[in-house]
């Protein structure tokens, strides 16, 4: 499988519109609200758009073009880009069969580290968080890897290992955000950070700003729980999926793709039982991690007005949802459910 940690990596090492000069001034414009420096910077920088063909090329160039759109959309409310700007963030997400826009991969994953990284505003609650993020996000890489093989698994003793090596990455994933919800405050979160992250409208799309539900995290999801859910809750999953499917990298859309259309493992567990021990492990990161994420969401939209969305376009009410759909496949290890 690919490793998006190899992919991304080379991605953070480039600068395809020779931008890195421009984006370390990027904070000190954001301090300073210079509407018409990030209007000319980016109007610049998508002069360069065109001649780039390469996919990594593409994603790098995206990163940057995106987070001085955001910026731009930031200080000025209006959330279309400048028309030039817009035909680049078309292009560019072409070639890089990707949403036409920064995501959470460009933002953590793809992000330089040093004095070449990117940041909205320079700050160390802001850095920490990018570390953080990244951290989280290549610890659930090696658990998509892992946990890929456990539907193959034919004895408990292989299921149970593959399932440790999943639960071991999960506990790191949910303690690298637990250092960043006790370090970041919510009102600093959203009074500092949550504004770089608005809505983009590009070419008659709404496109989401980076959020958690971009993260590798839906990835293991689809293959826990596909299939878990009936009636109007298994109809919501599903729509959730397809709004954040897009905004993953084509080898994690694919794999997602695949494995929506195929029981999870908790529905093979329920005719597996060799399987149970090792999913209900699972199952239970997954409410470790979303039981405390649900209390952080609410903590911060407590300091939003009233009716705000979080940067993927959702309310807290989505983390009831998703741990609705959780608690249905925990449900499916019991030996007594319905088949």
């Amino acid at each position: 499988m690919t490793l998006t940690r190899d992919l991304d990596s080379s991605i953070a090492a480039l600068d395809p519109l020779g931008a890195d000069a421009v984006m370390r001034a990027l904070p000190q414009a954001n301090i300073a609200a210079d509407t018409t420096w990030l209007r000319t910077r980016a109007m610049r920088l998508s002069q360069h758009a065109a001649r780039i063909r390469d996919v990594a090329h593409a994603r790098a160039a995206l990163r940057d073009l995106g987070m001085l759109t955001a910026s731009l959309a930031r200080h000025t409310g209006r959330p279309c880009p400048p028309r030039d700007v817009e035909a680049a963030m078309l292009h560019l997400g072409a070639v890089a069969d990707e949403v036409p826009r920064e995501s959470v991969y460009s933002y953590a994953t793809r992000n330089p580290r040093g004095p070449r990284r990117r940041s909205f505003t320079d700050t160390s609650g802001e850095h920490l968080f990018i570390d953080e993020v990244t951290a989280a996000s290549h610890a659930l890489d090696t658990a998509i890897l892992h946990g890929s093989h456990l539907a193959e698994a034919d004895d408990q003793d292989t299921a149970d290992t593959l399932a440790d090596l999943v639960h071991q990455r999960l506990q790191a994933f949910a303690a690298h955000l637990l250092t960043v919800k006790r370090s970041l405050t919510p009102q600093y979160f959203t009074g500092q950070l949550r504004p770089y992250y608005p809505p983009l409208e590009i070419a008659g799309h709404t496109y989401y700003a980076p959020g958690g539900a971009q993260m590798p995290l839906l990835v293991l999801d689809v293959m826990l729980l596909s299939q878990a859910a009936t009636g109007e809750l298994a109809a919501w999953y599903e729509q959730y999926l397809d709004d954040n499917t897009l905004y993953l990298p084509p080898h994690h859309r694919a794999h997602i793709e695949k494995a929506r259309h195929a029981p999870g493992l908790a529905r093979l567990a329920q005719q597996h039982p060799h399987l149970r021990p090792a999913v209900a492990l699972l199952i239970g990161d997954l409410l470790r991690f979303r039981l405390p994420h649900r209390q952080l969401a609410r903590a911060n939209m407590a300091v939003r007005d009233d009716g705000a969305l979080g940067s993927g376009g959702y309310t807290a009410d989505a983390l009831d949802q998703l741990l609705a759909v959780t608690e249905s496949a925990r449900a499916l290890l019991n030996p007594g459910s319905p088949v």
